[in-house]
């Protein structure tokens, strides 16, 4: 396939329109705003519609409506791992046909829902005695809850498709636009019933509902403005399981290595010690989201066969700098203001989570860092060397993460994360810098 690359570069060259005279500077700039924009936005309304569910339905049901928002968190983990990365790579070699790897995706994304579902029901159906008793279980208000937020989730999976499709052709802001519909109908439709009860399936319909509609928009739309007589995609799957298998293989390392710390503390210091050290990763984590929207703005734009050599640099030393300056950053606003973020997110009782947010306080520039050199192998078509350099690092998490967790409890956690990004940082930044200038 890389043999092929400069031969499809110039064909696309040849062939394709011309894009705007704005340069990739200033549509990785304009876009990464809007996107930044548009997750802030987003995460307010849905910090609003939170606490106003939260006032509605009162401890009793607000259990469960946490409950099966748990459960419905690892559904969603697992439907479509990597495959919108995927389409973000593949989209950008050709973003005037985004509409065949968008298609691509949501059938595979289809198929694993079923997967998934079967896999729900099979196991709802070992716990029940006799069928009647499954059935039973199966109509019961939490039960048909798990079933509509599933539905949900799957809809809300297939707008995040959608979404990177929008990012293929360089519209961010409308993907920021309506990344805010969803929370926002949510928060309008709570205010407008304030004065009826709310149950908690009423809650996953609206939801499922609001879903639903918003992945109907954004795939109309794209679907709309494909190019008509020229761009007639077709249902192939086997391209993208041929290629996007990767994605899947390195999603699936991603979360081994991100999740074995706090399993490892778990396992050997107890929930106590583990309630404390969570907050902290998570409060870290959230770093985490400037970063990976860069990257999703960032790689389509590079993975262009029309991108010349010069602007290649130009867009991914820009992506390097912002990092490192937003890494910086990050790191000062978690010195000054760790304290306050946690105590208001989590409450006092976390206050002890304080020195574990500030052992942590490198990962946002490494974290960061670490995006820009995952985009460079991308798009020069490494991802085979990526999944290397990943399962590398699961073996050595996994061994040291055994010998330091249990000896120093949380602050082993912390210094194995450390590590993490580190190593992944070196192996990441030196196959870059290599694949980097074998292009250049």
């Amino acid at each position: 396939m890389r043999s092929r690359w400069p031969q499809a570069s110039r064909f696309f060259s040849s062939v394709l329109p011309l894009r705007s005279s704005q340069s990739l500077v200033a549509t990785l700039i304009n876009g990464v705003i809007a996107a930044v924009s548009g997750m802030f936005l987003s995460r307010f309304l849905s910090t609003v519609a939170q606490i106003l569910i939260v006032r509605r339905l009162g401890p009793a049901l607000f259990g469960e409506y946490a409950a099966l928002m748990v459960s419905l968190s690892l559904f969603t983990s697992l439907l479509g791992l990597g495959l919108d990365t995927w389409l973000l790579q593949e989209g950008g070699r050709d973003s005037e046909n985004v509409s065949q790897p968008m298609i691509q995706v949501l059938v595979l994304k289809a198929i694993a829902a079923a997967v998934l579902f079967s896999g729900v029901v099979a196991l709802w159906s070992s716990r029940s005695l006799e069928g009647a008793e499954f059935l039973q279980g199966l109509r019961s208000a939490n039960g048909l809850a798990l079933v509509i937020g599933a539905t949900g989730t799957i809809f809300e999976s297939f707008a995040q498709t959608g979404y990177s499709a929008l990012r293929v052709r360089r519209r961010n802001t409308l993907v920021a636009v309506f990344q805010t519909i969803n929370p926002l109908l949510l928060v309008v439709v709570l205010l407008v019933l304030s004065r009826a009860s709310i149950s908690v399936l009423l809650l996953m319909s609206m939801q499922a509902t609001f879903s639903l509609m918003m992945a109907v928009v954004v795939l109309t739309r794209i679907w709309r403005q494909r190019r008509r007589g020229i761009e007639r995609p077709r249902l192939t799957l086997w391209p993208a399981i041929r290629q996007g298998w990767l994605f899947v293989v390195s999603e699936g390392l991603s979360n081994i290595y991100t999740q074995s710390g706090l399993a490892i503390l778990g396992a050997s210091a107890g929930t106590l010690v583990l309630g404390l050290f969570n907050p902290a990763l998570n409060l870290i984590r959230l770093s985490f989201l400037v970063p990976n929207l860069m990257f999703s703005v960032g790689l389509p734009l590079i993975m262009s066969p029309t991108v010349e050599a010069a602007e290649y640099r130009r867009v991914t030393r820009l992506m390097l700098f912002g990092s490192i300056a937003y890494g910086l950053a990050a790191i000062v606003a978690i010195w000054l203001f760790g304290r306050l973020l946690i105590v208001t997110f989590y409450g006092a009782d976390y206050a002890a989570s304080l020195p574990y947010v500030r052992m942590m306080s490198l990962l946002p520039v490494l974290k960061a860092c670490n995006f820009v050199w995952v985009a460079i192998l991308l798009s020069n078509l490494r991802q085979r060397l990526r999944v290397i350099v990943q399962g590398s690092v699961v073996l050595v998490c996994l061994f040291v993460g055994w010998m330091i967790i249990p000896a120093y409890g949380a602050q082993g956690a912390a210094w194995l994360y450390i590590g993490i990004e580190a190593l992944l940082f070196v192996l990441y930044g030196s196959a870059a810098y290599f694949t980097a200038r074998q292009r250049l």
